[in-house]
C-alpha cells in the first residue's frame, strides 16, 4: 500500500528519516513529485537492509520514482500495511473552487501548546461558514446537506475501529488481576491464621512486631513477585500467538513486547499486591495477646469468625466478577456466531480479488483506462479454469469506498432532511454475476453499455426504497452532480442516467452490513477511474489462480502492479478479525476467571473444613451422619455461589450499555446465553465444593476427637 502525502507531513509528526531525507515543499509541486520513501519493512524485504538504497530508481505503475528516504522501524503512519511514501502534488483543477466539494483528503494539523482539540473544531467550523458565504447560491443547499468538517484526535481517529476490543482488553485484565488479587487475600489469610500461634509464640520468645511485620511483608511480596514473574513468562508466551487471532491489526499492536518498562511495572504492580496483602496479618499481629491467641485456638473466637466472614465474601466477589466476564464472553461468543451466518449479500466462494492504479503519463485519458480495462478482462476471462471476471473501484469488505450525492427526478425532499450520499461504485459487466450478487428488477450492466451509449445506472434496494418506496425504480432517472453549482442546474443539462437494475443490498463496510443509505453504480466505460479491483472467480488453487492472473495481467503491460492480491474468503475473514479478536480475548479472561474462582470456593472450603474439624467430629459423635455433614459443608459452598451469581448478574445488568456496544444480532440479555453461563458456573461450582465437603464428611469422630 502506498500513501501520497504532502511534504509538510513528516516535518508535522517529528519523526527523522533513518535514512536519506524526507520530501522539500518543492517536490510537492506537480511534475516535481517523482520522490519515494520507503518504509522500514520494505526497504528490509526487498532491499535486505542495504544503506545505499538512497538514490536508487524503482517503478511504480510504470512511473520513475527515487528513493530519497527510509523511515524507522516504529513509524506506522496511517496504516501498519503502508509499504511507500510519494508527493502529493495538488493540480490547478484540484486547488480551484470547482474542487472544493471533494471531501477525499484527510487533513493532518497539530495543535499549538495549550490548544485543545474543541478550539481547534470552533475553528474548522468559523472557517468553513466563512467559505459559505463566499458562495451564497449553493450556501443553504451545503448547509441541508450537512457537509462539514470532523475534527477530531488522531489518536481518536486510529483506535475508532478497535476500542472496543481494547476496552475488553483492559476491562477483562483487570477483572482478572482482581480475582486473583482476591484468590491470594485468601491464601494470605489462611496462611496468617494457620501460622498464626508460631507469630504469637514469636513474640513471646521476644521478637518485636516490627520484626515480625518485616517478616511478613517480605513473604507477601516474594509471593506475589514469584507469581508475577511466573506471568510475565506466560505474558511473553501469549504475546507470541496474538497474531493468529489479529492483534496485530490494533494499532502498534506489534510493537508490544515485554520490555524493561512493561517488566518494571508488572513488577511493581506485584509488590504492590504483596504490601497490600501483608497488611491484614500485619495489622493484627498490632493487637495481637497470647491469652487471645490461646481462648481463639480452643474454641475459635471473634477475630477467627471475622477472618472467616472476609474469606466468604472474597469467594462471593470472584464469583461475581467470573460471572461478569462469562455473560460477556457468551454474549460475544454467539454473536460472532450469528455474524457467520450472516448474508453479506454477495457469494465470494472461489473469487480472488485483486487491484491495479492506471496512472499517468502511460494511462493519462479515459479512452487509455477503457482500453487497457477491455484488454485486461479479456486476458482474465482466458485463462484456463476461470468461470467469471468483472471490476469495480469498491469491493465488498475491502476497507475502502467513496460516498456521493445523488439526486433522484422528482423526489422532493422533506423539511430539514439532508441530502441522499450514498456508496458511489463503478463495475463492469460481469462483476455482480461473477461475486454472486442477486439481481431485484431489470438487468445487469452488458457490453451495449459504452461511453457513447445512453447513460444508465443500477441501485441496490436500499436506495430504491429511499427514493421510490416500494414502486417500480426501473427506468426511472437519476443525476450525479459533480459540483455544488451543478444543483442548480438539473433542469438544464442532459445528463440523467436511466435506472436499468436493481440488485440486492451489498455489505461494503464490515458483515455487520450498518450501511442503510445504499449504493449505487455506474457502468465502468462511462465514467472511468484509474484504480479498479479485479474479482475472478475459478476452482483454480489459490496458488494457480494468483498466478494465472499476474501472467496475464503481465503480457498486457509487464509494469501494470498488482496488489491487494486476496480472496473474498479473506476479505470476509478479515473483516471479522477484530471481533473474532474480542471474543477469542473475553474466552480467555472468563476460562481464566471461571478457574481462579473454582480455585479460590475450593480452597476457603477446604481451609473452613480444616478449621472446623473438631466441630465436625462432635456432630458425627453426636450422631449426625456422613451424608448429613457432606450436605452442610457443600450447602455452604453453593450459597457462597448463589450471592456470587446475584451479585454479578447486578453488576452486568450495570455493564450493559458497554456489553450491547460490542454485540450484533444478540440480546444483551439473551436467556440462552444466561442459562448456560449460570449453569456452566454452577456445575464448576458443585464441582469445586463436592471434594471438601466429601473429605469432611469422610472424617473419623473417633481419630478428631482423640488428636
Amino acid at each position: 500500500m502506498g500513501v501520497a502525502a504532502t511534504p509538510s507531513l513528516f516535518r508535522l509528526l517529528r519523526v527523522p528519516p533513518l535514512l536519506g531525507r524526507i520530501f522539500t515543499e518543492a517536490e510537492g509541486e506537480p511534475g516535481q513529485n517523482q520522490q519515494i520513501i520507503l518504509s522500514y519493512g520494505l526497504w528490509q524485504q526487498a532491499y535486505g537492509g542495504d544503506p545505499g538504497v538512497v538514490g536508487r530508481v524503482i517503478r511504480l505503475s510504470a512511473r520513475p520514482f527515487t528513493i530519497v528516504g527510509v523511515m524507522p522501524r516504529g513509524f506506522l503512519f496511517v496504516d501498519p500495511d503502508v509499504r511507500v511514501w510519494t508527493p502529493l502534488a495538488f493540480t490547478t483543477e484540484q486547488r480551484s473552487d470547482n474542487a472544493r466539494h471533494n471531501n477525499s483528503w484527510v487533513n493532518i494539523g497539530r495543535l499549538r501548546p495549550g490548544a485543545t482539540v474543541a478550539q481547534a473544531r470552533a475553528q474548522v467550523d468559523a472557517l468553513n461558514a466563512a467559505n459559505l458565504e463566499r458562495f451564497p447560491k449553493t450556501k443553504e443547499l451545503l448547509i441541508n446537506a450537512g457537509f462539514h468538517t470532523s475534527v477530531d484526535r488522531m489518536q481518536d481517529v486510529l483506535v475508532r475501529r478497535v476500542k472496543g476490543t481494547l476496552f475488553l482488553l483492559w476491562g477483562g485484565a483487570g477483572f482478572v488481576l482482581l480475582i486473583g488479587a482476591v484468590n491470594l487475600t485468601n491464601l494470605v489469610l489462611a496462611r496468617a491464621t494457620l501460622r498464626r500461634k508460631d507469630l504469637v509464640t514469636r513474640l513471646a520468645l521476644g521478637a518485636t512486631g516490627q520484626q515480625l511485620a518485616r517478616y511478613v511483608t517480605v513473604e507477601s511480596v516474594a509471593l506475589a513477585v514469584t507469581g508475577g514473574l511466573a506471568g510475565l513468562a506466560v505474558g511473553a508466551a501469549v504475546i507470541q500467538g496474538l497474531a493468529r487471532i489479529g492483534l496485530d491489526k490494533i494499532p502498534r499492536a506489534t510493537e508490544v513486547r515485554i520490555d524493561p518498562t512493561v517488566f518494571l511495572f508488572s513488577i511493581a504492580i506485584a509488590v504492590i499486591i504483596g504490601l497490600v496483602l501483608a497488611l491484614l496479618p500485619i495489622a493484627e499481629l498490632g493487637r495481637v495477646n497470647v491469652s487471645d491467641v490461646l481462648q481463639e485456638e480452643g474454641r475459635g473466637g471473634t477475630a477467627g469468625r471475622t477472618r472467616r466472614a472476609v474469606q466468604r465474601t472474597m469467594v462471593v466477589v470472584q464469583v461475581a466478577f467470573a460471572l461478569v466476564l462469562l455473560i460477556g464472553a457468551g454474549l460475544l461468543l454467539a454473536s460472532f456466531r450469528h455474524l457467520l451466518t450472516v448474508d453479506p449479500g454477495f457469494k465470494g466462494e472461489g473469487v480472488l480479488t485483486s487491484s491495479i492504479v492506471m496512472a499517468p503519463p502511460r494511462y493519462s485519458g479515459d479512452g487509455e483506462m477503457r482500453q487497457l480495462m477491455n484488454r485486461a478482462l479479456g486476458g482474465l476471462r482466458a485463462i484456463p479454469g476461470v468461470t467469471g471476471v468483472g471490476a469495480t473501484t469498491v469491493i465488498p469488505l475491502g476497507g475502502n469506498h467513496s460516498d456521493s450525492v445523488i439526486l433522484a427526478e422528482g423526489y422532493v425532499m422533506k423539511p430539514g432532511e439532508s441530502l441522499v450520499s450514498p456508496l458511489h461504485i463503478r463495475v463492469t459487466p460481469g462483476y455482480f454475476e461473477t461475486i454472486g450478487v442477486r439481481l431485484r428488477r431489470g438487468r445487469y450492466f452488458t457490453d451495449a453499455d459504452r461511453e457513447d451509449a445512453l447513460k444508465v445506472v443500477m441501485v441496490d434496494e436500499a436506495l430504491a426504497r429511499k427514493f421510490w418506496l416500494d414502486d417500480n425504480p426501473i427506468g426511472r432517472r437519476m443525476y450525479l452532480p459533480r459540483s455544488p453549482d451543478d444543483f442548480l442546474k438539473v433542469g438544464e443539462h442532459a445528463d440523467w442516467m436511466t435506472v436499468v437494475g436493481v440488485v440486492g443490498n451489498i455489505h461494503v463496510d464490515d458483515v455487520t452490513g450498518n450501511r442503510t443509505v445504499g449504493a449505487y453504480y455506474i457502468p465502468f466505460a462511462q465514467e472511468v477511474s484509474p484504480a479498479a479491483t479485479f474479482a475472478v472467480k475459478s476452482d483454480l488453487d489459490r496458488a494457480t489462480l494468483i498466478s494465472g492472473v499476474r501472467r496475464a495481467i503481465a503480457e498486457i503491460d509487464p509494469e501494470l502492479a498488482l496488489f491487494d492480491i486476496r480472496t473474498m474468503a479473506e476479505l470476509t475473514d478479515a473483516s471479522l478479525m477484530s471481533r473474532r479478536t474480542a471474543m477469542v480475548l473475553s474466552l480467555g479472561f472468563a476460562v481464566m476467571a471461571l478457574f481462579l474462582a473454582a480455585v479460590g470456593l475450593y480452597g476457603v472450603l477446604a481451609y473452613l473444613v480444616t478449621q472446623r474439624t473438631r466441630e465436625i467430629g462432635i456432630r458425627l459423635a453426636l450422631g449426625s451422619t456422613a451424608s448429613g455433614i457432606f450436605e452442610l459443608v457443600l450447602r455452604e459452598g453453593l450459597i457462597l455461589v448463589a450471592v456470587g451469581l446475584i451479585v454479578g448478574l447486578g453488576g452486568a445488568v450495570a455493564l450493559r450499555s458497554a456489553i450491547e456496544s460490542q454485540v450484533y444480532g444478540v440480546r444483551s440479555f439473551d436467556p440462552w446465553v444466561i442459562g448456560i453461563v449460570l449453569l456452566t458456573l454452577g456445575a464448576v461450582a458443585l464441582a469445586a465444593s463436592t471434594l471438601p465437603a466429601y473429605r469432611a464428611a469422610r472424617l473419623d469422630p473417633v481419630r478428631v476427637l482423640s488428636a
